[in-house]
């Protein structure tokens, strides 16, 4: 048998798509705020390491889930083209895990693609939270001066928030413009020689150089990589670490894309946004950032993955306050308050279509969070 979901489980519903075994014996749950605490927290502890955090592991039941119908909904995500892992956590504990077509996915690193987005959100508030950075009103003028120096004004006055919301004004350097843009030496630089095709602040254009952009903003601001500050302001307090993540030429580590993690570290973020920026009795992330960077700022592609808030998306058709980071290929960080679930789903890199998307979103929606009682 392929998979498994935690404690007993309704078996006729999964002979159909069997995929591989991935969670031990039963454990008894325990909700990630009952770990043991490693002190007051507040301002003196925070981006102090923390003791290395493990999951554990419950039955769906025992988790005010429905076994079964949870089952269908993993099962239905495993005959979707190209999905590789699943992890569904409730109240801080894990309720099922599968790793589909063999790849014994869940234990090992992934390229998690533009879902690193949203990892670069958390930073930019803990940036603003310490005085590194003095808001989102900051220009690029202000916030890259050597850069900024030849920079016209209307691009001058580009803010860092009209860069998280992706309102930019500067043409999108995604999709079919993404090869042209990383064939440069520096990729700060063609960012910003992008030119101008609407007003900042006004119209949404998803672009991979708006985050690049914001890398930068964050080492320049800060003194330290991107990767740094990434492992020693919000990993390494959630017990989460980075496997790989790759680096632009000019020395910046890349804005937005190609940041590996496993899923389970991945869902470590998921469940500090649940918690409000919180683990183990410290603030890792201003709570009111992430309320702020997590609610509809912008119209997004709403009939694809739906609003855009600062990196995150904001699900359509969702009645249970949901966000998610969403990467290429079908990455998925989805988290679910109302409900306090987290799930995280990763798939081969290439593209699946928007038919792709659709259809996970809705097995997602009405089987596997359908599963909540």
């Amino acid at each position: 048998m392929p998979y498994r979901l935690v404690g007993w489980l309704f078996v006729a519903a999964l002979v159909a798509a069997p995929p591989t075994l991935l969670l031990p014996p039963r454990l008894a749950g325990q909700q990630v705020a009952a770990a043991p605490s490693e002190g007051a927290g507040g301002a003196s502890d925070r981006g102090s390491p923390s003791t290395r955090f493990e999951w554990s592991t419950g039955a769906p039941e025992d988790l005010g889930l429905d076994p079964e119908r949870l089952a269908r909904g993993v099962a239905h995500l495993g005959e979707q083209t190209g999905v590789r892992s699943l992890l569904v956590t409730r109240h801080g504990t894990v309720v099922a895990e599968a790793s589909y077509g063999g790849s014994g996915r869940n234990g090992k690193p992934h390229n998690v693609k533009s879902a690193s987005k949203s990892l670069l959100s958390a930073l930019v508030g803990i940036a603003i939270d310490r005085g590194a950075i003095s808001g989102t009103d900051a220009t690029l003028g202000e916030l890259l001066p050597t850069y900024a120096r030849d920079l016209p004004p209307e691009k001058a006055r580009i803010t860092l928030g009209d860069l998280l919301t992706m309102r930019s004004g500067l043409r999108s350097t995604s999709g079919e413009q993404y090869g042209a843009w990383v064939a440069n030496g520096d990729w700060v630089a063609a960012a910003l020689r992008q030119p101008v095709v609407s007003p900042p602040g006004e119209e949404f254009s998803y672009s991979t150089g708006n985050t690049h952009l914001v890398s930068a903003i964050l080492t320049e601001a800060c003194g330290k990589s991107t990767r740094k500050l990434a492992s020693e302001w919000l990993l390494e307090p959630i017990g989460a670490r980075i496997a790989a993540w790759e680096r632009a030429p000019e020395g910046y580590y890349l804005g937005g894309n190609n940041l590996s993690l496993t899923p389970r570290d991945l869902a470590r973020l998921g469940q500090l946004y649940l918690q409000k920026g919180r683990w183990q009795g410290r603030q890792v992330v201003p709570a009111h950032w992430v309320a702020e960077s997590t609610r509809a700022l912008t119209e997004g592609w709403p009939e694809r993955y739906g609003a855009y808030g600062y990196f995150w998306w904001v699900p359509p058709d969702d009645p249970w306050g949901s966000f998610a980071a969403i990467g290429y290929g079908g990455q998925l960080l989805y988290v679910v308050p109302e409900l306090e679930m987290v799930v995280v789903v990763t798939s081969t890199l290439e593209t699946k279509g928007e038919e792709w998307d659709r259809e996970v979103f809705r097995i997602l929606r009405e089987e596997v969070f359908g599963a909540a009682r």
